[in-house]
Protein backbone atom coordinates (compact mmCIF):
# COMPACT_ATOMS: atom_id res chain seq x y z
CA UNK A 1 0.00 0.00 0.00
CA UNK A 2 1.19 3.69 -0.76
CA UNK A 3 0.07 6.68 0.16
CA UNK A 4 1.04 9.73 0.59
CA UNK A 5 0.82 12.70 3.47
CA UNK A 6 1.51 15.89 4.03
CA UNK A 7 3.25 17.63 6.79
CA UNK A 8 5.12 21.00 7.42
CA UNK A 9 8.91 21.11 7.95
CA UNK A 10 8.60 21.35 11.66
CA UNK A 11 7.61 17.46 11.02
CA UNK A 12 10.32 16.72 8.97
CA UNK A 13 13.60 15.01 10.63
CA UNK A 14 17.05 14.18 9.11
CA UNK A 15 17.21 11.19 7.00
CA UNK A 16 13.45 10.78 6.41
CA UNK A 17 12.50 10.20 2.56
CA UNK A 18 9.81 12.43 1.23
CA UNK A 19 8.31 12.09 -2.15
CA UNK A 20 7.66 15.77 -3.43
CA UNK A 21 6.74 18.93 -2.38
CA UNK A 22 3.18 21.52 -2.41
CA UNK A 23 2.81 25.04 -2.87
CA UNK A 24 1.15 27.48 -4.33
CA UNK A 25 -1.34 25.45 -5.77
CA UNK A 26 1.20 22.91 -7.49
CA UNK A 27 2.63 19.53 -6.83
CA UNK A 28 6.38 18.80 -7.37
CA UNK A 29 7.11 15.04 -7.25
CA UNK A 30 10.32 13.36 -6.69
CA UNK A 31 12.09 11.52 -4.01
CA UNK A 32 14.24 12.85 -1.88
CA UNK A 33 16.23 12.61 1.90
CA UNK A 34 15.93 15.03 4.18
CA UNK A 35 19.51 16.42 5.69
CA UNK A 36 18.55 19.79 7.43
CA UNK A 37 16.24 21.74 8.45
CA UNK A 38 15.64 25.17 9.29
CA UNK A 39 12.57 27.92 9.67
CA UNK A 40 14.04 29.31 6.22
CA UNK A 41 14.18 26.09 4.47
CA UNK A 42 14.48 22.12 3.92
CA UNK A 43 17.87 20.73 2.58
CA UNK A 44 16.98 17.82 0.62
CA UNK A 45 19.21 15.33 -0.83
CA UNK A 46 17.75 14.95 -4.47
CA UNK A 47 16.90 10.83 -5.45
CA UNK A 48 19.25 9.31 -3.14
CA UNK A 49 21.01 9.52 0.09
CA UNK A 50 23.97 11.50 -1.17
CA UNK A 51 22.78 12.74 -4.29
CA UNK A 52 22.48 16.66 -5.15
CA UNK A 53 21.63 19.19 -2.16
CA UNK A 54 18.40 21.26 -2.84
CA UNK A 55 17.04 23.94 -0.84
CA UNK A 56 13.52 23.78 -0.58
CA UNK A 57 11.21 26.89 1.34
CA UNK A 58 9.97 25.91 4.48
CA UNK A 59 6.62 27.33 3.91
CA UNK A 60 5.98 24.40 1.66
CA UNK A 61 3.87 21.65 2.66
CA UNK A 62 6.22 17.90 2.54
CA UNK A 63 4.79 14.82 0.72
CA UNK A 64 5.66 12.26 3.46
CA UNK A 65 5.12 8.02 2.93
CA UNK A 66 2.63 6.86 5.09
CA UNK A 67 3.17 3.43 6.88
CA UNK A 68 1.12 0.66 6.56
CA UNK A 69 -0.31 1.34 9.75
CA UNK A 70 -1.46 4.78 9.11
CA UNK A 71 -3.11 4.12 5.98
CA UNK A 72 -5.01 0.71 7.76
CA UNK A 73 -5.97 3.39 10.53
CA UNK A 74 -7.15 6.11 7.96
CA UNK A 75 -9.35 3.35 5.91
CA UNK A 76 -10.48 0.75 8.79
CA UNK A 77 -14.10 2.20 8.41
CA UNK A 78 -13.95 1.68 4.51
CA UNK A 79 -12.74 -1.66 5.25
CA UNK A 80 -15.11 -2.67 7.20
CA UNK A 81 -17.87 -1.76 4.75
CA UNK A 82 -16.18 -3.80 2.15
CA UNK A 83 -16.27 -6.50 4.19
CA UNK A 84 -19.55 -6.36 5.36
CA UNK A 85 -20.95 -6.16 1.98
CA UNK A 86 -18.56 -8.39 0.03
CA UNK A 87 -20.51 -10.81 2.00
CA UNK A 88 -23.44 -10.48 -0.21
CA UNK A 89 -24.88 -12.79 -2.16
CA UNK A 90 -26.26 -10.98 -5.58
CA UNK A 91 -27.79 -13.00 -8.65
CA UNK A 92 -26.05 -12.83 -12.57
CA UNK A 93 -28.76 -9.99 -13.54
CA UNK A 94 -28.02 -7.81 -10.21
CA UNK A 95 -24.19 -7.25 -11.33
CA UNK A 96 -24.01 -5.75 -14.50
CA UNK A 97 -21.24 -5.78 -17.19
CA UNK A 98 -17.76 -7.98 -16.91
CA UNK A 99 -15.36 -5.85 -16.37
CA UNK A 100 -11.20 -6.96 -17.17
CA UNK A 101 -9.83 -3.89 -14.89
CA UNK A 102 -9.59 -4.95 -11.80
CA UNK A 103 -6.95 -3.00 -9.96
CA UNK A 104 -9.43 -2.51 -6.96
CA UNK A 105 -9.22 -5.72 -6.13
CA UNK A 106 -7.27 -6.85 -3.17
CA UNK A 107 -7.18 -10.05 0.06
CA UNK A 108 -6.09 -7.03 1.56
CA UNK A 109 -8.93 -5.10 2.97
CA UNK A 110 -7.62 -1.25 3.61
CA UNK A 111 -5.56 -1.91 -0.12
CA UNK A 112 -9.08 -2.53 -1.69
CA UNK A 113 -10.51 0.58 0.46
CA UNK A 114 -7.96 2.95 -0.41
CA UNK A 115 -8.62 1.83 -3.95
CA UNK A 116 -12.30 1.78 -3.99
CA UNK A 117 -12.24 5.41 -2.39
CA UNK A 118 -10.03 6.77 -4.64
CA UNK A 119 -11.94 5.15 -8.02
CA UNK A 120 -15.21 6.32 -6.06
CA UNK A 121 -16.52 2.81 -6.41
CA UNK A 122 -19.00 1.09 -3.73
CA UNK A 123 -18.67 -2.55 -3.24
CA UNK A 124 -22.13 -4.28 -3.42
CA UNK A 125 -21.25 -8.16 -3.07
CA UNK A 126 -20.50 -11.08 -4.72
CA UNK A 127 -21.86 -13.70 -7.23
CA UNK A 128 -20.87 -17.34 -7.72
CA UNK A 129 -23.34 -17.44 -10.70
CA UNK A 130 -20.73 -16.69 -13.12
CA UNK A 131 -18.49 -18.52 -15.66
CA UNK A 132 -15.04 -19.59 -13.26
CA UNK A 133 -11.68 -18.62 -15.14
CA UNK A 134 -8.04 -19.09 -14.40
CA UNK A 135 -5.55 -16.45 -13.82
CA UNK A 136 -2.95 -16.34 -16.41
CA UNK A 137 0.16 -15.66 -14.72
CA UNK A 138 -1.03 -17.58 -11.05
CA UNK A 139 -2.99 -20.08 -11.84
CA UNK A 140 -5.75 -19.59 -9.80
CA UNK A 141 -9.57 -20.61 -10.30
CA UNK A 142 -11.64 -17.25 -9.77
CA UNK A 143 -14.71 -18.60 -9.26
CA UNK A 144 -16.63 -15.20 -8.04
CA UNK A 145 -17.35 -12.30 -9.25
CA UNK A 146 -17.33 -9.21 -7.23
CA UNK A 147 -19.70 -6.63 -8.14
CA UNK A 148 -18.99 -2.37 -7.65
CA UNK A 149 -21.31 0.30 -8.27
CA UNK A 150 -19.47 3.44 -9.56
CA UNK A 151 -20.30 7.15 -8.97
CA UNK A 152 -22.73 7.20 -11.95
CA UNK A 153 -24.74 4.40 -10.53
CA UNK A 154 -23.33 2.23 -13.24
CA UNK A 155 -22.96 -1.62 -12.25
CA UNK A 156 -19.99 -4.31 -13.33
CA UNK A 157 -17.96 -6.99 -11.77
CA UNK A 158 -14.87 -8.39 -11.58
CA UNK A 159 -13.15 -11.97 -11.13
CA UNK A 160 -12.46 -12.79 -8.23
CA UNK A 161 -10.87 -15.86 -5.89
CA UNK A 162 -14.32 -17.28 -3.12
CA UNK A 163 -10.96 -18.31 -1.14
CA UNK A 164 -9.79 -14.87 -0.87
CA UNK A 165 -12.97 -13.37 0.46
CA UNK A 166 -12.34 -15.64 3.36
CA UNK A 167 -8.69 -13.91 3.77
CA UNK A 168 -10.23 -10.06 3.01
CA UNK A 169 -12.67 -10.86 5.80
CA UNK A 170 -10.73 -12.98 8.69
CA UNK A 171 -7.62 -10.04 7.96
CA UNK A 172 -10.16 -7.25 8.87
CA UNK A 173 -11.64 -9.61 11.76
CA UNK A 174 -7.62 -10.22 13.16
CA UNK A 175 -6.99 -6.02 13.11
CA UNK A 176 -10.33 -5.04 14.82
CA UNK A 177 -8.52 -8.12 17.67
CA UNK A 178 -5.47 -6.37 17.58
CA UNK A 179 -7.17 -3.20 18.11
CA UNK A 180 -8.78 -4.52 21.28
CA UNK A 181 -5.46 -6.01 22.91
CA UNK A 182 -2.96 -4.75 21.00
CA UNK A 183 -0.14 -7.85 21.73
CA UNK A 184 1.55 -9.28 18.63
CA UNK A 185 3.31 -8.17 15.93
CA UNK A 186 0.15 -6.67 13.30
CA UNK A 187 1.88 -7.56 10.36
CA UNK A 188 2.38 -11.30 10.94
CA UNK A 189 -1.30 -11.83 12.37
CA UNK A 190 -2.53 -10.79 8.99
CA UNK A 191 -0.02 -12.42 6.78
CA UNK A 192 -0.65 -15.50 8.55
CA UNK A 193 -4.42 -15.38 7.66
CA UNK A 194 -3.46 -17.38 4.10
CA UNK A 195 -2.16 -20.52 5.95
CA UNK A 196 -4.69 -20.49 8.65
CA UNK A 197 -7.28 -21.08 6.72
CA UNK A 198 -5.71 -23.31 4.39
CA UNK A 199 -4.96 -25.41 7.66
CA UNK A 200 -9.06 -24.91 8.30
CA UNK A 201 -9.38 -26.46 5.39
CA UNK A 202 -7.02 -29.14 4.70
Amino acid sequence: MQENREVTFRQLKDGQEIKGVKKGGGTSSFTGYVKGVNPAYVTVEMWRVGGKEEKISADSMFLVPMTDEEIRQKYNKNAGEIVKNIQNTMTHDEIGYHEMYNTWLSSDPWEMAQECVKQKLFVLGHSNDIIPKTAMFSGDKLDVGVCVEDEDGDRFWCHFKSEDIKVLVRRYERYQEWIADGRGDVNCKLADVPYELKEEME
